[in-house]
């Protein structure tokens, strides 16, 4: 018996109901239209190292949950990238010279996207009218261009096995067991934190890094724990938070991570939408998926990281915790912070130089 044409229309109808679900009927009527925008575009390049966000597995968790939470079928393609900094350099070039950008969504640290400020790189988009009375003020930054992600806080990590000792304070790092067994970032992170004029200030600062560089062994970057694991340096100072270390401690890894006394700070990890993205709706889509409720769950998961200021951050109450332990409220580093930490940025500069000049005498 042949098949009718109406069965086949009503075969077809079905396949495509089953392959695009329906939009969520909780949407606002902007939220509507930009998931209807972003289905069009039909693809999100994200370009981040493998331990950001989970890498190539996190993107297509993130892909799944969108999808499924929007209504749409949107294919979420991921590739390798350099560090943060590098990777905003390249969104710049790319600006600059009117090509499209490598990715639909870059991903920075608050210094990163501090840098890029006057480059003015980023969509603005009405977060708050895609979800009225969350994505406001505690999320969105720079008049509605960059979203928060995740909130992170100075920190450095240790080897609970090897170290001469368990640190609880920066300055605990020029102690002599730690000689020749520390290793920081060749770009200095963190060490803006610590000079700006609400923590250690400047001066203070370029005088711990002339000593704290005797005790450096070498140069690594925040994802690569398994230098510490191994023994070969004992402590990174400062470290970037993230994913790759909770993983590790996780896997039975002998670290610890402490956020110091002497030092409270909370910056966060933004998304920004280049203006030159092949994928722009699709790439304000994923962001306000991230900023989402249900997105910060997914972040949660992927990163071990959320946003401390919305109702029901895990990072959240770590943060209240310490606020009561260390007896006062964390210094708020974000990106107009970081715009305005003019001593820090200057200190951090120097400061990086004193080591990179340090590290070759060695070498």
């Amino acid at each position: 018996m042949k098949t009718s044409w109406i069965t086949m229309i009503a075969a077809s109808a079905l396949a495509t109901t089953m392959a695009f679900p329906a939009m969520s009927a909780d949407m606002t009527p902007e939220l509507k239209a930009l998931a209807k925008a972003a289905d069009k575009e039909g693809e999100i390049l994200v370009m981040w190292s493998a331990s950001t966000m989970g890498g190539p597995k996190g993107a297509e968790i993130l892909q799944s949950r969108m999808n499924k939470l929007y209504g749409t079928n949107i294919k979420i393609k991921w590739a390798p990238g350099p560090s943060m900094p590098r990777m905003g350099n390249r969104v710049a070039m790319s600006y600059g010279n009117n090509l499209p950008s490598p990715t639909d969504v870059y991903m920075g640290f608050s210094r990163n996207m501090a840098t890029l400020h006057k480059h003015k790189l980023f969509h603005s988009a009405p977060w708050g009218k895609y979800y009225p009375g969350w994505m406001d003020g505690r999320v969105v930054e720079q008049n509605g261009t960059l979203v928060r992600v995740i909130s992170v806080t100075l920190g450095f990590t240790y080897n609970t096995k090897l170290a001469p000792f368990p640190p609880t304070k920066v300055s605990d790092f020029l102690k002599p067991g730690w000689k020749g067994k520390v290793a920081t970032t060749p770009y200095a992170a963190g060490f803006e934190q610590l000079a700006s004029k609400e923590v250690w200030g400047g001066k203070k600062t370029i005088g711990f890094v002339e000593e704290f560089t005797n005790q450096i062994a070498g140069f690594m970057r925040c994802s690569e724990h398994e230098r510490l694991t191994s023994g070969e340096f004992l402590a990174l100072v400062f470290d970037c938070s993230g994913d790759a270390l909770e993983r590790a401690i996780q896997k039975g890894a002998p670290l610890k991570r402490v956020v110091p006394s002497d030092a409270p700070l909370v910056s966060y990890f933004y998304f920004g939408v280049p203006k030159n993205a092949a994928h722009p709706n699709g790439g304000k889509l994923l962001a306000a998926y991230a900023g989402s409720k249900e997105g910060q769950r997914t972040v949660y998961e992927l990163t071990a990281g959320d946003v401390h200021t919305l109702p029901g951050s895990e990072i959240g109450k770590e943060i209240s915790a310490l606020e009561a332990q260390y007896g006062g409220k964390f210094v708020n580093a974000d990106v107009a912070w970081q715009l305005s930490n003019k001593e820090g940025n200057t200190a951090q500069g120097k400061a990086k130089k004193i080591m990179r000049k340090a590290g070759k005498k060695k070498k």
